[in-house]
């Protein structure tokens, strides 16, 4: 058995395969380096400061200095001083103070990242590879070493080691020699992200390290376009007579007319009840109702209809005349749904377009292999298509693609009252309509209509409209 120790080692994010910090990675958090002059105006402001702190210092011993060098001190004549009390007072406030300036700046530079100069001017320095605080030893105590080394050599050592080293790093992320020395990175916090906003920080992190999913294309509106001419984005195929919008159920019948769910049932219910018996009345409603109510009538309308209509007084019965033989009542016809229609349904023979327009075909469809397909209600293309909910009647197309370019459910052709139109059903490869040799991709979910000889593109295959 092997055991696996856990040395808690914290993993750092932002390095490349040499372990070295990607500034691509650095990039992407929104992290922007501090300009050079932004760095060095900071410098001035903090050199400026030390300079006020030490100005008692400087101005009760720069006499003695001067006296120093030239070889006039005299230091009987120095100590004799009736001021000297106030002397050592103001060198020792100027040092105290001094010391007490740059132990702060040590500090905050360390577990902070800013400094009284950086604070003004909007910089933070944070370690280059874990983009957190750089420190208190290398990150404060070695830069501020590196810092005022260069001032052996007046002004050239300070203007070469603070301003001009940026200019010279090969990662173009204005690293001087301070930086390389403390392992440091200044980063503008008024242009970018503050890296000590844990919060803001946490979430840069966490967006880089998970990718985005893609954006899926937005579902069609259902609302009304205010425009009578206005294209809407959703056209429903038909309505069932509760008012509710769904797939339009084909009928079985060739020469069956198409008539509207609610025009069957009033002129159901416009026959007179007076006119029959009451045997004869309900077979002549039972007649009239399923020769006149389409595949879209539900069978809870067709079996209450005849119940409308109630047998007529004896009286009434006497005095009507005699009603010609009623043809025999109609069988009912048989819907075919999804979930009882095979799994799917190979391309079957059409007719003619003459004998198309009585026989209640919305559209004739070619497929590139020669199949004619007849599009009676909505009809689902695709490599194994499946209806979804809300279209139980309609028709299944399989079409076979050994390269797999058409998804399960390709496409669905639905008739409407405005026309045939075409959606593409969210499949993986796509879809188009080829229009007098130009190609217009299809949105998935939003419906096209056709014309007549248009050429529509799903995967690899095509098919043609014949007629409309």
């Amino acid at each position: 058995m092997i055991w696996e120790i856990d040395d808690h080692a914290p993993v750092i994010e932002g390095l490349d395969a040499h372990g070295r910090p990607d500034p691509a990675y650095a990039a992407s958090l929104g992290l922007l380096p501090a300009r050079v002059g932004s760095r060095v105006l900071a410098a001035l402001l903090e050199w400026l400061v030390a300079a006020l702190i030490a100005l008692p210092a400087i101005l009760v011993l720069t006499p003695v200095l001067v006296d120093a060098i030239s070889g006039r001190f005299d230091a009987e004549q120095f100590f004799g001083r009736d001021d000297l009390v106030w002397v050592i007072v103001a060198v020792a406030i100027s040092q105290g103070l001094m010391i007490a300036y740059i132990l702060v700046q040590l500090i905050l530079h360390g577990r902070k990242g800013v400094t009284l100069g950086k604070a003004i001017c909007g910089i933070r320095s944070v370690n280059v590879r874990t983009l957190e605080r750089p420190g208190f030893w290398r990150g404060a105590v070695v830069r501020y070493l590196v810092a005022y080394a260069s001032l052996i050599i007046p002004l050239v050592g300070p203007l070469l080691v603070v301003a001009l080293s940026p200019l010279f790093d090969i990662e173009r992320r204005r690293r001087g020699w301070l930086d390389l020395a403390a392992a440091t990175w200044f980063v503008d916090i008024r242009r970018g992200l503050n890296p000590y906003d844990q919060k803001r920080m946490r979430i840069a992190r966490k967006r880089v390290k998970t990718p985005e999913h893609e954006e899926k294309a937005p579902l069609p509106s259902l609302a009304t376009p205010v425009d009578r001419d206005a294209p809407a984005e959703y056209v429903p195929s038909a309505r069932l007579s509760g008012g509710v919008i769904g797939a339009h159920r084909s009928s079985s019948t060739p020469g069956a007319p198409a008539v509207d769910a609610p025009a069957a049932a009033s002129m159901v219910s416009a026959v007179p009840p007076s006119l029959a018996t009451a045997a004869q009345s309900a077979s002549a409603v039972q007649a009239a109702a399923h020769a006149l109510a389409p595949a879209s009538v539900s069978p809870s309308v067709q079996a209450a209809a005849p119940a409308t209509f109630a047998p007529p007084a004896p009286e009434q019965a006497a005095r009507v005349p005699p009603v010609p033989a009623q043809a025999a009542p109609v069988p009912p016809v048989r819907k075919e749904s999804a979930a009882a229609s095979p799994p799917a349904v190979e391309a079957r023979p059409a007719a003619s377009a003459a004998e198309a327009g009585g026989s209640g075909v919305r559209a004739v469809l070619v497929l590139d292999n020669g199949d004619r397909i007849e599009v009676r209600g909505t009809t689902l293309f695709g490599r194994s298509p499946s209806a979804a909910a809300g279209e139980g009647g309609a028709d299944l197309v399989r079409v076979f693609d050994d390269t797999r370019s058409v998804s399960k459910t390709h496409i669905a052709i639905m008739p409407a009252r405005r026309g045939v139109f075409v959606v593409d059903r969210a499949s993986t490869n796509g879809s188009a309509i080829v229009r007098r040799g130009s190609e217009t991709a299809l949105v998935a979910g939003h419906p096209a209509e056709l014309q007549r000889g248009d050429v529509v593109r799903f995967g690899d295959r095509t098919l043609q409209v014949e007629w409309l």
